[in-house]
């Protein structure tokens, strides 16, 4: 299916589109009987179908009214369309983009899944959840992609706040060959609390591997001998896409985990009037090309 029939399959699925078709036509309408109305009246105090006019206005004036309470229904009707954006713009477009891809609003790594990683703090006071998984095969590689929300209840002597983050979370079938987690997150990321024991900061040997990232690892010699001058050269390049203000780096369990943080959720929730299919759809791929950027790049 071409681009232009897909965005048509899609229009026609929403509807919205169709009812500003409607009401359009209506208008058009109304502003036809207003002139034709208008002529009947002016025809007849010209003294030029006298026995017509009077009707044909008055038939024009009935039908204007019966068409623009109609359109004021088609038009609320418009107004209160509260649709998924997900479901009817989202999961469509992925299994389109993406080779066997899949969309669903209400899965994705469980919190015991999201802790596996070793990226994120395991203790009692953070709690973690997700939605929006994406998955699916780009570029031959195996993808899974999901919104990730943590939330922590901090406490510091008599204070307590609470902490709520939300980032993408990738996990792609990329394996460096390491047998133990090797982890890097970002200067402005929060220390790993991490009560497991699979992992503690290390200072790595390579400088720039020192100023970019925290490291840690479970065994310092394995981390190092990953942290090779063709590795850094990607981890920079992973950087330089400025995907988020936080970001994480894993490698275990023969896979390739990436997390960045993010304002808001990755795609909108609610369709309504304002939006246009095509300019949602150009939106939606910018942020799928995101696993594609970091595939290319890792």
């Amino acid at each position: 299916m071409d681009k232009r029939k897909f965005i048509k399959k899609l229009e026609k699925n929403i509807g919205i589109k169709k009812v500003k078709n409607q009401i359009r036509a209506i208008s058009a309408l109304f502003v036809f009987l207003v002139i034709g109305g208008a002529f009947a009246i002016y025809m007849n105090h010209n003294g030029v179908w006298l026995s017509y006019g009077v009707i044909v206005a008055a038939v024009a004036m009935i039908i204007l009214a019966l068409f623009m309470s109609y359109r004021i229904k088609l038009q609320k009707r418009l107004n209160d369309i509260r649709l998924d954006y997900r479901e009817y713009i989202v999961s469509p477009y992925a299994q389109r983009f993406f080779e066997s891809g899949e969309f669903n609003i209400k899965k994705g790594p469980t919190e015991r899944e999201i802790i596996a990683t070793n990226m994120f703090s395991d203790d009692t006071h953070y709690r973690y959840t997700s939605s929006n998984e994406l998955k699916g095969v780009h570029k031959n590689i195996k993808f899974m992609n999901a919104d990730v929300f943590e939330d922590a209840v901090i406490s510091e002597g008599n204070e307590r706040s609470e902490v709520h983050i939300r980032g993408r979370f990738f996990e792609f079938d990329l394996d460096t060959q390491n047998i133990n987690p090797v982890v890097l997150t970002s200067s402005s990321a929060p220390m790993l609390e991490c009560q497991n024991g699979r992992i503690k900061p290390i200072q790595p040997k390579n400088d720039v591997v020192g100023r970019m990232f925290r490291v840690y690892a479970f065994d310092e010699k394995e981390a190092n001998n990953l942290l090779t001058d063709n590795m850094i050269y990607k981890l920079r390049q992973l950087v330089g896409l400025q995907l988020g203000r936080i970001y994480k780096i894993c490698f275990a369990n023969g896979k390739t985990y990436v997390y960045f943080t993010t304002e808001t959720s990755t795609y909108e929730e609610v369709l309504t009037k304002s939006h246009d299919v095509e300019t949602e759809l150009a939106k939606v791929r910018d942020k799928f090309s995101v696993v594609g950027k970091i595939i290319d790049i890792m």
